[in-house]
């Protein structure tokens, strides 16, 4: 199995949706609805538990979800493990694109041709 298939399987990017959660339960507390266990703020007040379930916020998540998207309301619950992994992988890519080469200043890929492209083959290597 190739490496960009064991991302997308461990995202759960195969599988639509990315998460089940919205679908399957939703948390009554206290402080209000949550729409998973890992959810930041409320969505409804705890006394409106039974019209959450198909409230627009809740319908915003699912929508995000099935599109196969993190929804704002995910991305600002920063303790769910897949908006863990997601974050990770978008630090990844944006740390390989800042050395991509059409991302390099001018001077730098000069640079890299005159001494034979020996910088970028010690930065490939150490990234190993």
């Amino acid at each position: 199995m190739s490496m960009a298939h064991l991302e997308e399987d461990e995202l759960g990017l195969k599988n639509l949706p990315l998460c089940r959660e919205p679908w399957q339960s939703y948390y009554i507390l206290r402080r209000g609805i949550l729409p998973c266990c890992h959810g930041e703020k409320p969505i409804a007040p705890m006394r409106d538990w039974a019209q959450a379930w198909n409230s627009p916020a809740l319908q915003e998540i699912r929508k995000y979800l099935s599109q196969g998207k993190l929804s704002p309301y995910c991305l600002s619950s920063l303790g769910c493990p897949i908006v863990q992994k997601y974050l990770e992988r978008k630090r990844q890519e944006l740390k390989l694109a800042a050395f991509s080469p059409q991302m390099r200043p001018l001077w730098m890929r000069l640079i890299n041709r005159l001494l034979l492209g020996f910088p970028a083959k010690i930065y490939r290597f150490l990234q190993k």
